[in-house]
Order: structure tokens, then C-alpha cells, then sequence
């Protein structure tokens, strides 16, 4: 695609790139103060030759290089491009400049469809949200197990049945962010089998170094600002996995989701006060 965009006059890129800015000549002229009847000669390709100040302007305003311009390279993104915008570290950029990363398993990463799912996931995990979700499930857990407990003294004769429930309620408590783990374990590992797939049957990553590349990552960096996963959403799924446990009505499911509510709310309040 970039090299049929080398095809043709400069003043064809010109068009191009305005018109994908969604841009008029008039309002071009009114950014660069080249008036609108040269912008449009240039884009016909009437005049011979564009001077080095019509150059500069408008590779500014069209956000893109005067070597793009004049058809010397495909890349259409210019070399000063601001990295900052991409919200990348110093050192996560210089890994990408000396080699040290490998640019084409990264770009693979980059591409696979559910990479942002993977960078959401691991958000919720250094948000501690889940975490705090799985402790009041573990706690809700615990009161239940109390209750059996409590029913085995109180009724012997119900004991191994008892037991055995009591059993497999404990099987269900889950580590702190084992369940947060196991699901970024999961989608890490199917992204790197799709990647390995490809690399075998010789696909390559997309091309390399081109606007649609950048606009690639900013979408995944944006991705990882979505709206996180609040505690009414974690205290519904708990409520939910121990419905499938115990059965219960809609009414006590809700005191359900309002206790895991308070206690996550009380987690959160300890591990704040435990913080120096």
C-alpha cells in the first residue's frame, strides 16, 4: 500500500493525506498561510516545483515528513515522530532501539486480537479489584464452612454428609490472585501458541514502521485505560460462583452481593491503613 502511494506527484500524497485528515484545501491554507488556489495546483501537480517553505508547512500540518512529500521514502510518519505520545518509557524505548527487544515477536504481540484483553487482565491485577473480591469469597466461604461445622456437633448423625460438604466448599477458597493468574497464565499462553503458528507457516507481522503500526499502539496503550472493574461488578460474580454452589433466591443472593460489598470495602480500608 505504501508503495503505491509513491506512484505519482507529490502533490498526490498531498491530497491523500489531507483528505485522510478529513481536511479541506481551505482549511490546509487557513493552518500553513499558503493560499487555497496554490494548495490547490500543488495537489493537481500544475506547479514544477514546491519551495522548501510550502515543504515544511504543510509536512507539519499533515503530520508527516517533506521526504514522504517528495516520494524519497514510503514511511509516511516522520522520523522526529513524538515517541512521547505513545506513553513509552526511555528504557522501553531503548530496548526497541538497540535490538535488544525483538521487534518482531513484539510487533506480533501487538497485532493478535486479544492482546488488549491480556493488558486489561494484568491491569486488574495491579489493581487488586479481583483480589479484594477474592478474599470476600474466600471469608463467605468460611462462614458457611462455620455453619457446617456448628451442624456436625450439633447433629453427629449428619457428619460424614456433613464432612464432605464441608470438604468441598474449602476446595472452592481460592488464593489471593490465583484466579487473576490463572486467567493471564491462559491468554498469554494462547497468544504465544497463535504467534508460534504464524511464525511457523512464515506470516509476517504488518508493516513495519508505518502510521497504521503507531495507531496500532496507541490503540492498545488506550486500551489499557478502559474503565476498570468496579466493586458492584466483583461482589455480582461472587454472588454468582457461590450460587452455583448453594442455591439461592434472588433476595438472598442481593444480601449476598451487599455483604461481599461491605466486605471488600473493609479489605480495602485494613490494606489502606496497613500501608505506611
Amino acid at each position: 500500500m505504501a508503495a503505491k502511494q509513491l506512484d505519482g506527484h507529490p502533490g498526490d500524497r498531498i491530497g491523500d493525506l489531507r483528505t485522510n485528515l478529513g481536511m479541506t484545501k481551505k482549511e490546509l491554507s487557513q493552518k500553513t498561510g499558503i493560499d487555497a488556489s496554490q494548495i490547490t495546483r500543488i495537489e493537481n501537480g500544475n506547479l514544477k516545483t514546491i519551495s522548501s517553505d510550502y515543504l515544511i508547512k504543510l509536512a507539519k500540518e499533515l503530520k508527516t515528513s517533506t521526504d514522504y512529500i517528495l516520494g524519497l521514502t514510503p514511511v509516511s510518519v516522520p522520523k522526529s515522530y513524538d515517541i512521547s505520545e505513545l506513553g513509552l518509557s526511555n528504557e522501553a524505548v531503548k530496548g526497541l532501539v538497540t535490538g535488544t527487544v525483538d521487534v518482531e515477536i513484539l510487533n506480533h504481540l501487538l497485532e493478535h486480537k486479544s492482546f488488549p484483553r491480556l493488558i486489561h487482565l494484568i491491569r486488574i491485577y495491579f489493581q487488586d479489584t479481583a483480589a479484594r473480591g477474592i478474599m470476600a469469597r474466600n471469608q463467605l466461604i468460611e462462614m458457611a464452612t462455620a455453619s457446617l461445622s456448628d451442624l456436625m456437633k450439633e447433629h453427629p448423625e449428619h457428619r460424614a454428609a456433613a464432612k464432605q460438604d464441608l470438604q468441598f466448599l474449602n476446595a472452592q477458597k481460592l488464593g489471593e490472585h490465583e484466579a487473576e493468574l490463572e486467567k493471564i497464565k491462559n491468554v498469554f499462553l494462547a497468544i504465544l501458541r497463535d504467534i508460534k503458528k504464524d511464525m511457523g507457516s512464515g506470516e509476517q507481522p504488518g508493516e513495519v514502521a508505518t502510521a497504521a503500526m503507531l495507531q496500532t499502539m496507541r490503540d492498545t496503550l488506550a486500551e489499557q485505560q478502559q474503565e476498570p472493574v468496579t466493586m458492584d461488578d466483583v461482589a455480582g460474580m461472587i454472588a454468582g460462583q457461590l450460587g452455583k454452589l448453594v442455591p439461592m433466591d434472588e433476595e438472598t443472593a442481593e444480601q449476598f452481593r451487599q455483604l461481599a460489598k461491605k466486605m471488600m470495602k473493609q479489605a480495602g480500608g485494613t490494606q489502606n491503613e496497613e500501608e505506611p
